[in-house]
């Protein structure tokens, strides 16, 4: 039997009907669970420096209150930079600032 156009036509029609439907079927590569860890096994650098402003900020919160509201101001002033850290460290899971204050 001597194959046709009309037959090639079709056995080529009938493969990428196959291809497709194959690729609509099949779930798409699993993605990377995005954890704290994660972030912060990737990011190092970032890490520390979070972790030696938390040390900071329970030194200061344990110095005495003799200093005018400046030690006020200036926890204030760590809690954002702190936070500001962590916003940019954990940008992938979407936190708000609440859950960046108790993130690790």
């Amino acid at each position: 039997m001597k194959p046709t156009l009309k037959s090639a036509t079709r056995a080529i029609a009938a493969g990428a009907f196959v291809i497709l439907a194959a690729a609509c079927v099949t779930p798409p590569p699993a993605q990377a669970q995005i954890t704290y860890q994660t972030e912060r096994a990737a990011h190092p650098n970032m890490a520390r420096a979070i972790d030696e402003m938390n040390a900071a900020y329970r030194d200061m919160e344990a110095a005495p209150a003799e200093f005018g509201g400046r030690k006020a101001q200036a926890l204030q002033a760590l809690r954002t930079a702190i936070i500001a850290a962590r916003r940019a460290l954990y940008y992938r899971m979407n936190l708000d600032d609440n859950a960046l204050w108790r993130a690790p």
